[in-house]
């Protein structure tokens, strides 16, 4: 009972501190976005951008095999077993300085990737302290203190061959981690909120659509369809001519810079992942004509490809949300006689379905539209889905 009791007591203060990490990451870097973008001189912009690519550089060329992403991470999980996770906070401080000075892309994939990482270092913490309890309880307090707290020296790593198989034991185990998971989302949540950082989500305003309008859904799922595979044509084309290209590390990181300068230059509402700029579709840009707008979203996907490609790389889950929210805002100027927001929401819901996936499309994108568009969202989510699940059975046979 007392071992059971250090367990969990123990597997809430790391999964606190794996939730205090992920928080402090997105502080650290709203405050230093801020401070090196707080003055509208372009030229200052310029000069800051130069400096953050030299940063890169030197960072890039001491670990280049980061920045990691949470495919990265996970792919590594399933061939080894494991995680690497002494560069894990060298991963972040990589995509800390990506991510600050005015890169399109988002801070998930990095913050996944700890995340990730860390789960991993607290299950194997959780494993010493499970199968060295007898020892430790031999040691004074002190010394017992500085095992358990120690990051990386006295840890346990996954052997399948002592790995508890009783059933009671491992439904006891998924329990817990998930209790483990919620304090750590709790107390990311509390430090965010205590600190009063900006939302993740901008509500888009008020619908009244209604069943008159439904046969436009199919039509513009069809729209976003045809975009979404002509955007990963384009992509994976550019991909693989970038890669046929033999380019130095301070080569690409250069072109990379040179992309976000002309971003400062065109349009700086497009610098950083977009998901502080999406109130601009309700503000700014709401009376902006649908060729302006569509536009914009192209720009952003450029960016996008061009940031993933010279090394400013990272998370593209609210890159394409904001570029895809804007083609939807394009659609709804182009048909004035429906319900905004309805066009809104089919239009980004189908191309954030296919270009990530229909469970992020349907799941992230609920919490940006009113109620009343949530049975639409989640049935085009799950159509997509379906039809994902079969095209992929197809191509197996």
């Amino acid at each position: 009972m007392i071992k059971r009791i250090a367990l969990v007591s123990y597997g809430l203060i790391l999964s606190a501190v794996i939730g205090v990490i992920a928080a402090l990451f997105l502080i650290i870097e709203n405050l230093l976005s801020e401070l090196v973008w707080m003055t509208n001189n372009q030229l200052l912009q310029i000069l800051f951008v130069i400096v953050g690519g030299f940063i890169l550089y030197s960072l890039l060329k001491r670990w280049p095999h980061l920045p990691k992403t949470a495919h990265d991470s996970i792919s590594e999980l399933k061939t080894n077993q494991t995680i690497d996770y002494q560069d894990v906070f060298a991963n972040l401080l990589i995509t800390l300085v990506i991510l600050t000075f005015g890169a399109g892309v988002g801070p998930e994939a990095a913050l996944l990737s700890a995340i990730i990482s860390l789960s991993i270092w607290q299950a194997d913490n959780l494993r010493y302290l499970y199968f060295h309890y007898d020892e430790l309880k031999q040691l004074q307090i002190s010394e017992r203190m500085k095992r358990l707290f120690n990051p990386f020296a006295y840890r346990q790593k996954y052997n399948q061959k002592i790995a508890p198989k009783v059933t009671k034991i491992v439904r006891q185990k998924k329990l817990l981690y998930g209790i483990f998971a919620l304090n750590g989302v709790v107390s990311f949540g509390l430090l965010l909120r205590q600190t009063d950082q900006p939302s993740f989500v901008t509500k888009l305003g008020q619908t009244n659509w209604n069943l008159k309008q439904i046969w436009i859904v199919p039509v513009l799922m069809i729209f976003g369809m045809i975009f979404a595979q002509i955007c990963k044509w384009l992509y994976q084309f550019f991909t693989e001519q970038i890669s046929k290209i033999s380019l130095t590390l301070s080569t690409k990181v250069a072109i990379g810079t040179l992309g976000v300068i002309v971003i400062v230059l065109l349009e700086p509402e497009l610098l950083f992942s977009g998901q502080h700029s999406l109130h601009l579709l309700v503000g700014d840009w709401s009376q902006k004509t649908a060729l302006f707008l569509i536009g914009m979203a192209i720009l952003k996907l450029i960016f996008l490809a061009w940031c993933l490609n010279f090394n400013w790389r990272g998370g593209d889950i609210f890159p394409l949300t904001f570029a895809a929210m804007i083609l939807g805002f394009a659609a709804a100027q182009l048909l004035p006689n429906f319900d905004r927001l309805l066009v809104v929401s089919v239009v980004t819901t189908t191309i954030l379905s296919e270009l990530i996936s229909p469970i992020v499309g349907g799941i992230f994108l609920i919490f940006f539209f009113p109620i009343q568009l949530w049975v639409i969202i989640l049935v085009i989510a799950g159509l997509l889905y379906v039809i994902d699940k079969k095209v992929a059975f197809l191509q197996q046979k």
